[in-house]
């Protein structure tokens, strides 16, 4: 029964080529039976960022750790309150892998976007023909949290991690009260309540009130580690675009559960689950000044001594205005107590005053006595966001490029050791926001033409005579491995499946490539590489290619990665180009992570705050969501359809042509764009 369950379920799938839903699923599972539970965990990106990087998770249930449990020993204390919690978890759905119908070697459509998650093929930049895809039905957040919570307490034997008969513990009131400062971090604090109790040691409190704060506070803590990971949205590519190929990095959920169950600073292990970088730290700094500047206007310090924390003085009511931190009580207004420490420590470190002692020295005064840099909130927000969505290891070496600032740099140690400008996508064509590692280099490359230029440009001029290939010395041979030339002017191209060709350009002069290629294979089939048309660099608005990535000085950017990879020096890349092979490929004997941004912001030494225009529009999508204003946010197009190489396009009557007016860039670069990557 077992066997036809999943052959059913196996048909079924490669009928609708869709994923099934819990409930399809509960209703076809005949055989589980009727007392098993599946517990699925969210997955999670665990270790180096850099293993995980191009890893689909797969889902998995939680472990019940009970080999260590003596089934003889006394219940631990409270445990009918903590069993009585679990009893008010929701148990999440059943669920069940599928297994996705298999993509043919030669098939009327391109891969559906589950086959473009396949691992690459060896030597080029784009998935590979996929092998059968597993397809799991992946809980949500919530569900996950659920699940992990079941498994927590059950390991547990339901002892209590919050509660005692008596309220809440110590160690549960320092979590609440962190709990309550979300808004520091850009957080609701609302997303995260738990029940009033009354103050420990009072007596006669009912196990169904501590079972329910207990429960409520475990659950808010989930919750808070995913909003401060980035899962307040936590499926960008399918709910703000499909260019946005983020994901929330998730912190697993057992080992978070063991850490506040084991430490007594519940405090810090909440906060350490923010991004730890320091640009994100800036962010924060310079978001809490702007949120400061309504209700700080026209304060201003006495002069006094040094104040350090614990101080008493009656200017510490001053700095708790200008730093809009309210004392807990009016008997401490002039008290300089942990939290407006805390507040100064950032302001300090925002405006470069070392050391960020919380000391309000005179440097420190001088600093508060300015006016207050205000930015826009939103956007320090949606900034602040992209970095949660970030690895948390950036890596030892990486290279990243920030699309709306048009620039890519190689970081070493954390610091910069290249920096170049760089092309990215046009709009509707655009570089996808998204992390991955670079594998090789490519001197003198053939380029191969990505199918979407192929169906969507090349196709068309086909039909018209080929005024494309002539122009651009483009070739076309069989596809596959070994594929021969074929002239193509003796072709019927209105009869032809473009899945039988691919078109390609060799290396020599006028090569869109240029001199050297450098390949980070993705399901989304972009790269960097040097370009023939240098003049593009000197415009200031730079978004003009088909999605790749093209770098003003590329052959020095070979010169720093190979030299980190291989130690080889410019004499030896200068060598590589003038005397080495064409289409030479240099595998790296370490592969370096790539990451490539979308941030509109950035803090410089001094508080000083550095904006770019949100060219593709995230920053206003990743605002409206965090304002959860979901019906106003414009998708557009999913760039990673399926692509129909069957269909014969259409051909429009031809129209006068426009003429380019003196100094109009956008023709030409539509022009350059079409033939400078994907």
């Amino acid at each position: 029964m077992r066997a036809g369950f999943f052959i059913g379920l196996m048909v079924a799938v490669s009928l609708t080529g869709s994923t099934l839903t819990h409930a399809q699923v509960a209703q076809t599972q005949v055989a589980q039976t009727q007392d098993t539970q599946i517990l699925s965990a969210w997955p999670v990106v665990q270790g180096p960022a850099t293993a995980a990087m191009h890893v689909v998770p797969e889902v998995q249930a939680p472990a019940v750790e009970t080999g260590s449990i003596d089934p003889n020993a006394a219940a631990p204390p409270n445990a009918d309150i903590g069993q009585a919690a679990r009893a008010l978890i929701p148990v999440p759905p059943a669920l069940a892998p599928a297994v996705s119908a298999s993509v043919p070697a030669v098939s009327t459509v391109a891969p559906a976007v589950s086959a473009l998650d396949a691992a690459p093929s060896p030597g080029t930049d784009g998935p590979a023909v996929a092998a059968p895809v597993i397809v799991a039905i992946q809980p949500s957040p919530e569900e996950a949290d659920q699940s992990a919570l079941i498994a927590f307490y059950s390991s547990r034997r339901d002892e209590p991690l919050w509660v005692t008969k008596t309220g809440y513990t110590a160690k549960a009131l320092v979590a609440i009260s962190e709990l309550k400062n979300a808004g520091e971090w850009g957080l609701d604090a609302n997303e995260f309540e738990v029940p009033d109790l009354p103050a420990t040691g009072t007596s006669g409190l009912s196990r169904d009130d501590l079972a329910q704060a207990e429960m409520s506070l475990s659950i808010a803590v989930l919750k808070y580690a995913r909003f401060a990971r980035g899962g307040r949205i936590p499926d960008p590519a399918h709910t703000l675009s499909s260019y946005l190929d983020r994901t929330p990095q998730w912190r697993d959920r057992k080992t978070l559960l063991d850490d506040l169950a084991k430490s007594d600073a519940p405090a810090a292990v909440l906060l350490g689950l923010h991004p730890q970088q320091p640009q994100f730290n800036l962010l924060r700094q310079a978001w809490l000044e702007t949120q400061r500047a309504s209700v700080a206007k026209g304060i201003k310090l006495e002069t006094s001594a040094d104040l350090k924390p614990g101080d008493r003085a009656p200017s510490i009511a001053q700095l708790r205005r200008r730093m809009n931190v309210p004392a807990a009580s009016a008997a401490v207004d002039d008290l300089y107590d942990e939290p407006l420490v805390r507040a100064v420590q950032g302001f300090q470190t925002l405006k470069d005053i070392a050391p960020a002692d919380g000391v309000i020295s005179s440097s420190t005064r001088a600093e508060l006595a300015k006016p207050i840099v205000k930015g826009n909130a939103d956007q320090l927000a949606a900034n602040m966001q992209m970095w949660r969505w970030l690895p948390e290891d950036l890596g030892q070496l990486y290279v990243t490029v920030n699309v709306p600032e048009y620039m890519i740099r190689v970081v070493k140690a954390g610091e910069p050791i290249f920096t170049e400008r760089v092309t990215v996508g046009l709009v509707d064509k655009q570089t996808p926001i998204f992390s991955d590692q670079m594998e090789r280099v490519t001197f003198k490359s053939i380029w191969k033409v990505p199918d979407s230029i192929k169906v969507r440009e090349i196709w068309p001029s086909l039909l018209r005579g080929g005024g494309l290939m002539r122009q651009h010395n483009l070739r076309i041979k069989r596809a596959g491995e070994g594929g021969e030339d074929v002239d193509w002017q003796r072709i019927d191209w209105s009869k032809a499946d473009m899945n039988d060709y691919q078109v390609y350009r060799p290396p020599g002069a006028g090569n869109q490539l240029g001199l050297v290629k450098f390949s980070f294979p993705s399901k989304h089939y972009v790269f960097m590489h040097d370009t023939p048309e240098k003049y593009m660099f000197n415009w200031s608005r730079r978004a003009n290619s088909h999605g790749c990535m093209r770098i003003r000085n590329p052959l020095q950017m070979a010169a720093v990665i190979l030299g980190e990879d291989k130690g080889w020096d410019r004499a030896k890349i200068d060598d590589l180009v003038k005397n080495g092979p064409d289409h030479n490929i240099i595998e790296l004997a370490a592969k370096i992570p790539v990451h490539i941004t979308y941030l509109t912001a950035r803090i410089a030494r001094g508080g000083k705050i550095e904006t770019w225009p949100d060219v593709y529009g995230h920053e206003k999508r990743i605002t409206l969501a965090l304002a959860n204003k979901w019906d106003k946010i414009a998708k557009g197009r999913d760039h990673l359809a399926p692509l129909d190489q069957t269909a014969v396009p259409r051909m429009a009557a031809a129209g006068p042509k426009r003429q380019p007016k003196s100094g109009d860039n956008s023709v030409q670069s539509l022009m350059s764009a079409m033939f400078s990557g994907l």
